[in-house]
């Protein structure tokens, strides 16, 4: 569930230069509901949970877009394999967020994250696992597809960095997964997919974050690394779930 603006600035640990983008859209979401509450009350009307948390969803993930459409932070946008930006997508109040690196190809085609081979692993693992993608919230660290899908630099990471503290802070999940090396680096720097996959770390002494494979790094493997590798995703994923259903215990997937 997204945060309320006290504890957006307890997230943030108080810094309100990182965040004021993130206070005014908080801001804005708090007046919505009190706004609705109050018509439900002017018209004795019961409140419906169900259509107060649509009206969530549709707000949170327009004012995400917005961000993302507005970001001219590096020079993605005038590369020459630039298509389009592709936003975040998914339930802006699930407790699970899954975090990959960039689009690729068919991601920037279609405006959509994971819908590559990559992605379409990816969902199979999820339904796999019970899980219907468009019950958690899946993104990526940079909203551009890098020239020949190259890795994302420093400064494109940094000028995206903005957009994605915002998606983690307003959607506030309850666990992440890390899907590959730029996005674990990015919650935590100095570290090693090959070393850390599979350990529990905590974003902002808060969320905790399971770092695993991105799916690309399982396509490219080969017989019995192969077989490793979709092991050691799978239990990734399967932890992540079961610490989200934990802390989460009535949220639904289906």
């Amino acid at each position: 569930m997204p945060l309320t603006v006290d504890e957006l600035k307890q997230f943030f640990g108080g810094r309100e230069e990182e965040i004021t983008c993130d206070i005014q859209i908080l801001f804005e979401l708090e007046s919505l509901i009190a706004n609705y509450e109050k018509e439900l009350k002017l018209n004795h009307i019961e409140r419906n949970d169900e259509l107060l948390n649509k009206i969530k969803e549709e707000f949170l993930i327009k004012r995400i877009k917005e961000k993302v459409e507005n970001c001219r932070g590096c020079g993605l946008i005038y590369a020459d394999c630039h298509t389009q930006k592709v936003p975040g997508e998914g339930c802006t109040l699930a407790p699970l967020m899954l975090i990959g690196e960039a689009p690729g190809y068919e991601e920037d085609l279609m405006g959509r994250p994971f819908v590559g081979k990559a992605g379409q692993l990816l969902t199979r693992i999820l339904n796999k696992l019970g899980i219907n993608r468009e019950k958690v919230y899946i993104t990526n660290i940079i909203k551009c597809r890098p020239p020949n899908n190259r890795d994302p630099l420093k400064k494109e990471i940094t000028a995206c960095s903005e957009i994605i503290e915002m998606e983690i802070a307003v959607i506030n999940p309850k666990v992440i997964i890390t899907l590959g090396s730029t996005a674990l680096n990015f919650i935590k720097g100095d570290s090693s997919i090959i070393r850390d996959r599979g350990k529990w770390i905590v974003y902002r002494n808060k969320i905790p974050v399971m770092p695993t494979f991105h799916p690309s790094y399982i396509l490219r493997q080969h017989g019995t690394s192969e077989a490793r590798v979709k092991w050691q995703v799978w239990e990734d994923f399967q932890n992540a779930i079961d610490k989200a259903r934990e802390l989460a215990p009535d949220y639904s997937y289906k």
